[in-house]
């Protein structure tokens, strides 16, 4: 593992971030007026929350007042005039990205005397064009989850989940990787993955916020979401929690069945899930700290899984903040996180425990931020953070056995795997980032009043995988060839010379952003930013068959990226009524991926030649000694015009506030996404064409093969399309997305609140990877798209297209100190394609037969959970008991199916079920 040192002030003077140290604020902004309605200048606003007071600031000559960079929370403000009295507002609610509004009015019955008024910000935000959602601590605390932050970002309008649990999110349309994802403004996007690199405890979360369309300038390097979360302080009081969360057997349904199979339910080894917090003063005002340390193990055995060999989970998680208020003006805060876990692969009837790969390792990161208030106008931010992780993939079971996956079994079906895991792998990865960030509010300034916002920012990453055929020197496998009607099995040994690959990226990036306030009634959100991408190759050392280095160094490539991208931004939010409760929004932007290294850094330079051997039978056997073919690998090649992909995305949407606790709103969303980096086939090549039969239908079906006299494979690269050689000639790699999304929101009130949305969505096009079930993984080492072949068919709905998602989270309090929390996720299967295997001479070749469409979907799910706790005061404690209830209706739907490859007599065989409904218990303790 490689480590970086603990930075904590030196790093402000560093320049800035990838995606950003992202958002992790809000304002605060308002207006105060005499009895009369005229304006009042010079009126002193102070901001008081959980640490005293955070701010203070005067009005100017028209009276308004702004706030930048709070903390999401929960404040108060008080507005003072010598001569005019005071006035106060409580409960101001500021989230992530959000503009709370507050104003007030001084003089008349309060004329020269003190007198307190207390109100509610509005339930509106009267100035933002974003689409995207917030859910706070207070909302979220109680609600039952699978104790992780993923269940809340997937019930967010758009998004769309592959599986329970995971962080494969498609945002509004768009790939995996990207996703932009950040805590405490560390983006923790892996720089090769694209996907989250490291997990929360989801008791130290304050608030979880998913930005989709209409983002502002400040935030890059994504087509889909940002999902920021920021984490808990200290505070001026000493607070603690401790939560322990229980599963058992006895808890749990038996759920899915897999029929045929001698182990056909889910069985609930052990959970537990404990979690301890506390925060507070070191000096009160002066400066605080928080900490928190979870501990989870999870075992459970999915249908087709002997319990016997249940894998299990662990989590391990640590971390701590300090925040510390330098001056008046001077703020900073560090902050620590770390965890060891362990991930095994749920496994499942096809494969053996041995073979069942289990993801293991450490993750510290570490981060620091500084503020200064220059005057009550303008404010300056640094921020500082980076994180190191490594990861390995080994047996579930320690086996250092040969792989053999049989991928003709007896009776058809999908491959059987048993041995050892293939491609085991050492991972290594990192990412050191800054920005620095200047706010300053202009007020009566070019017709109008401006919040501007300028940024610098820089990132670098890197990522290093040792992969290994298997650890027994290589995989053995079987396949049956049709001949002319009679199948003949034949085994062979796969082995190559383990090998480094991977890639180092950097970013510089600067961006402006402005929210200005034309009048009332307009505001518009107008912004630019500049990102600056580079990416290389780094030298390697060669190994030798055991994985060592061998002394010998195999140079780099530099300059293989070289992305220079401009993103407009532009949107505006419009107060429709006079009375506030009505606001049009709309936003129109340009937004590019990062630079996910994934999708560009195989094959490495020198890469060792990959061998095929004819043997007798499974292992152990004997091999012929010499390969009957083997396929040099090309250095890595890369168009060198490749464009980085790019969104353009449109909304328009109306939201309007009903009483003083409710708000109902639509949006509707369309998004236009090219450039997606993938294989491109160039028409260098000479194939001949072939016919062969649809396995299942029998109709004739059309193919290039590699012939062995004549003949010429394409000269395959990394670029934006299938390319000329491919059976898509004329097309770019493309996505389009459509939605309309309602929503609604009930604040806290009369003993309940409830946050719900209904989206409608078209997600179609034209992938990297038709291929997968899931919606673009990066390639990492896949060939997928390389042969042209895969591109029958391969225009279709994308694997994450769900045409109709209902969320609905709720929390209601009940007589006697009860309370009662639900969240439902209705949603539609996602497509899938119906493929076949064909032996051709460049070898086994996978083609889409049906592509997917609304035909051929996944059973839709319903999954409501629900959970019902008393709590008792103790003191100043307080206890809590809940109960549980995941999955009520116990939904038994499939989420994947074993292989889309169907042969004669195949069937579709469903795999990765909804978990069955089971019962947690948990003790908690406020204190």
């Amino acid at each position: 593992m490689r480590t970086r040192p603990f930075l904590l002030v030196a790093a402000v003077t560093l320049l800035s971030a990838q995606t950003t140290l992202a958002q992790t604020t809000g304002t605060i902004r308002g207006e105060v007026t005499d009895s009369a309605g005229g304006t009042l200048p010079g009126v002193t606003v102070t901001v008081s929350g959980e640490r005293g007071v955070e701010r203070v600031v005067t009005t100017g000559p028209n009276g308004t007042f702004l706030v930048t960079s709070v903390p999401p929370g929960t404040y108060g403000l008080e507005a003072t005039l010598e001569g005019m009295g005071t006035q106060s507002a409580s409960g101001v609610r500021v989230s992530i990205g959000g503009d709370a509004t507050v104003n007030f009015v001084l003089g008349g019955d309060s004329f020269a005397e003190e007198m307190t008024v207390t109100a509610e910000t509005p339930l509106l935000d009267l100035t933002s064009s974003e689409v995207g959602s917030n859910y706070s601590a207070e909302f979220t605390e109680d609600l039952p989850t699978r104790r992780n932050f993923w269940d809340i970002v997937s019930v967010s309008p758009g998004m769309s989940q592959s599986d329970e649990g995971n962080d494969r999110q498609s945002a509004f349309g768009s790939n995996i990787q990207s996703n932009s994802w950040n805590v405490d403004g560390m983006d923790v996007s892996g720089s090769e993955t694209g996907a989250a690199w490291w997990y929360v405890n989801p008791d130290t979360i304050e608030e979880v916020q998913v930005l989709g369309i209409g983002a502002p300038a400040e935030f890059g390097n994504m087509t889909g979401a940002a999902i920021n979360v920021v984490t808990k302080s200290g505070t001026n009081e000493y607070k603690g929690n401790l939560n322990v969360y229980y599963q058992s057997d006895a808890l749990t349904d038996t759920g899915a069945k897999l029929e045929g199979s001698e182990f056909p339910t889910y069985t609930r080894d052990k959970y537990h899930d404990a979690t301890l917090s506390f925060g507070g003063p070191f000096k009160r005002d002066k400066a605080w700290f928080f900490g928190a340390v979870e501990n989870t193990r999870d075992a459970f055995a999915v249908p087709g899984v002997d319990p016997d060999f249940a894998p299990e989970t662990s989590y391990d998680r640590y971390d701590a903040k300090l925040d510390f208020s330098l001056s008046p003006r001077a703020q900073l805060d560090v902050k620590y996180h770390y965890e060891d876990y362990d991930l095994p692969e749920a496994g499942s009837a096809f494969i053996a425990p041995s073979a069942a790969g289990v993801e293991f390792g450490t993750n510290p990161a570490w981060g620091g931020s500084f503020s200064y208030t220059l005057s009550d106008r303008t404010l300056v931010e640094a921020h500082y953070a980076g994180w190191d992780g490594d990861d390995f993939w080994r047996s579930q079971t320690g086996s250092t056995e040969p792989p053999y996956i049989d991928f003709s079994p007896a009776g058809g079906g999908p491959p059987v795997y048993t041995g050892g895991t293939p491609y085991p792998f050492d991972y290594f990865t990192s990412r050191d980032q800054a920005d620095v960030k200047l706010s300053h509010y202009a007020e009566d300034f070019l017709h109008g009043d401006h919040d501007f916002r300028f940024g610098v920012q820089y990132s670098a990453g890197t990522a290093d995988t040792v992969i290994f055929a298997g650890f027994g020197g290589g995989y053995y496998y079987r396949y049956e060839y049709d001949y002319y009607g009679y199948l003949y099995p034949y085994y062979y040994l796969y082995t190559f010379t383990p090998f480094h690959y991977g890639a180092d990226n950097s970013s510089v990036s600067a961006f402006m952003d402005d929210s200005w306030r034309v009048n009332d009634r307009l505001t518009l959100n107008v912004g630019v930013r500049w990102d600056q991408h580079d990416g290389k190759i780094p030298a390697y050392p060669r190994l030798n068959s055991a994985g060592a280095a061998t002394g010998e160094t195999i140079p780099g490539i530099d300059n293989v990226i070289d992305w220079n991208t401009i993103s407009p931004r532009l949107g505006f939010a419009w107060v429709a009524t006079d009375d506030a409760r009505t606001v049009v929004r709309g936003s129109y932007g340009i937004y590019y991926d990062g630079n996910v290294t994934g999708n560009w850094d195989y094959p490495p330079p020198q890469a060792p030649a990959f061998q095929y051997f004819l043997c007798n039978g499974p292992p152990p056997t004997t091999c012929d000694a010499d390969p009957f073919f083997e396929q040099i690998v090309p250095d890595l090649a890369v168009d060198p015009d490749l464009d980085p992909p790019k969104s353009t995305q449109w909304a328009l949407g109306l939201e309007r506030q009903l009483r003083d606790t409710m708000a109902l709103g639509v949006q509707l969303v369309y998004k236009e996404t090219e450039d997606l980096v993938g294989w491109e086939i160039l028409d260098d090549g000479i194939l001949e064409t072939v016919v062969r039969p649809d396995p299942i239908t029998g109709e004739p079906v059309t193919l290039l093969d590699f012939c062995e006299e004549g003949c010429v494979f394409p000269t395959i690269r990394k670029g934006n399309r299938p390319g000329a050689g491919s059976l898509l000639p004329d097309e770019k790699y493309h996505m389009d997305y459509r939605a309309a999304i309602l929503t609604f929101e009930k604040r806290h009130s009369n003993g309940w609140s409830m946050m719900g949305s209904y989206t409608w969505s078209k997600s179609e096009g034209l992938i990297p990877r038709p291929l997968a079930q899931t919606q673009f993984n990066p390639f990492y080492g896949s060939t997928e798209g390389a042969d042209p072949n895969q591109w029958m068919n391969a225009d279709q709905l994308l694997q994450g297209d769900r045409e109709h998602m209902l969320r609905v989270q709720a929390n209601v309090d009940l007589p006697w100190t009860l309370d009662f929390t639900a969240s439902l996720n209705w949603q539609t299967g996602r497509p899938y394609s119906r493929q076949a295997r064909f032996s051709l001479g460049q070898g086994l070749t996978t083609v889409i037969l049906d592509p997917a469409s609304d035909s051929r979907r996944l059973p839709d799910t319903t999954v409501l959970d629900v959970g019902i706790g008393k709590r008792f005061e103790i003191g100043r404690s307080e206890i809590k008991l809940d109960f549980q209830v995941l999955n009520l209706l116990n939904e038994d739907a499939n989420q994947f199916w074993e292989t889309l490859v169907l042969g004669p007599g195949d069937r579709f065989v469903p795999s990765d079920f909804v978990y069955p409904r089971r019962g947690i218990l948990r003790l908690g303790v406020s204190f």
